[in-house]
C-alpha cells in the first residue's frame, strides 16, 4: 500500500504539537528556578504558545494537499485537549494560590472540565468545525491568556509586581480564568480569524518572538497577544452581531452559525 504523504504530512504536524503540549506539562511539573525566574515555567508557557501556531499549521496543510482524514480531525481534538486544556491547568496549579490548596484544586479542575465539555461539544455540534465561526470561547484563548501571564510573570520584565501567587495580578489573572472557563461552554458566538492569512501569518511571528532572549522583544510580543486576545474576547460577539442578519443558521445548543458567503468546509478542514 503506498504512503499517502499528502495525509502524513499533516498528521506530522499535529503529532509535534501534541508532544509540544506533553512537554509543556513535564517542564510545569519539574519547576526548576533559574537566576532570571522559573525557567521550567516560563517554556512551559511557550511550549503551550507553540503548539497553538503548529495546531493551525496542520489543518491548513491539509487542506493545501488536500490530505484531510477523519483521523486527522480525531487527533486534533486529543491535541487540544493536551495542550490546551491539561497544560495550562496544571501551570495554574503550579504558579497561582500557592497558599489556598483547595482553592488551587478546584480551580485547576474546572479548567479540565470546561475545556472537555467544550471540545465534546465542538465535536458533536459543530461539523464545519468552526469554519462559520465558533459558539463558546475557542478553548485556545484561554490556554493563551494562562501562558501569556505566565510568560510576563517570569521573565521578572515588570519585576515582583507582576507575580501571579499574589498581590492584584494574581487576582485579575484568576478572574481572567474564570470568565474564560465559562464562556467556553456558554453559546456566545465567536468568529475564527486564523482562517484568515492576513490574521495568522502575524500570529506565527508574534509566537517566535516570544522564543526570543532578548528580555525586551519577548515581553513586546506578549502584550501584543494579550492585548489581541482581549480585543478578539470582546468584540468577537459583536461582530458576530453585525453579521448576524447575513447568517443561514442562528447560533443555537452549541452549533456554529453558518454565515452566507462563507464557503463551507468538509467536517474535518479545520484538522488533518
Amino acid at each position: 500500500m503506498p504512503i499517502n504523504w499528502r495525509q502524513i504530512i499533516p498528521t506530522l504536524f499535529t503529532l509535534a504539537a501534541m508532544l509540544c503540549g506533553f512537554f509543556s506539562i513535564l517542564l510545569a511539573l519539574e519547576g526548576k528556578t533559574s537566576f532570571e525566574g522559573n525557567a521550567s515555567y516560563l517554556l512551559s508557557a511557550q511550549f503551550i504558545m507553540l503548539a497553538m501556531i503548529l495546531d493551525g499549521i496542520d489543518g491548513k496543510v491539509a487542506r493545501m494537499l488536500k490530505g484531510t482524514t477523519a483521523f486527522g480531525a480525531e487527533l486534533d481534538t486529543y491535541v487540544d485537549m493536551t495542550a490546551f486544556g491539561l497544560a495550562p491547568a496544571i501551570l495554574i496549579y503550579q504558579v497561582a494560590l500557592q497558599r489556598h490548596d483547595d482553592w488551587r484544586i478546584a480551580m485547576t479542575a474546572m479548567v479540565v472540565l470546561s475545556g472537555m465539555i467544550r471540545l465534546a461539544r465542538f465535536k458533536v455540534k459543530d461539523p464545519l468545525r468552526g469554519q462559520g465561526g465558533y459558539c463558546g470561547l475557542p478553548i485556545t484563548v484561554s490556554a493563551g491568556w494562562v501562558a501569556i501571564f505566565v510568560l510576563l510573570s517570569e521573565t521578572r520584565t515588570f519585576g515582583d509586581y507582576f507575580r501571579l501567587g499574589q498581590g492584584p495580578v494574581g487576582v485579575i489573572f484568576l478572574l481572567g480564568v474564570l470568565v474564560m472557563i465559562v464562556l467556553q461552554v456558554s453559546n456566545v458566538p465567536y468568529p475564527k480569524p486564523t482562517k484568515l492569512t492576513a490574521v495568522f501569518i502575524p500570529s506565527i511571528v508574534l509566537v517566535a518572538l516570544l522564543f526570543v532572549r532578548n528580555m525586551n522583544i519577548a515581553p513586546k510580543a506578549a502584550l501584543v497577544i494579550m492585548v489581541a486576545g482581549l480585543i478578539y474576547l470582546v468584540l468577537g460577539p459583536l461582530y458576530m452581531q453585525m453579521i448576524k442578519s447575513r447568517a443561514a443558521k442562528p447560533c443555537v445548543d452549541g452549533q456554529a452559525p453558518l454565515l452566507s458567503g462563507v464557503a463551507l468546509a468538509k467536517t474535518d478542514d479545520d484538522a488533518n
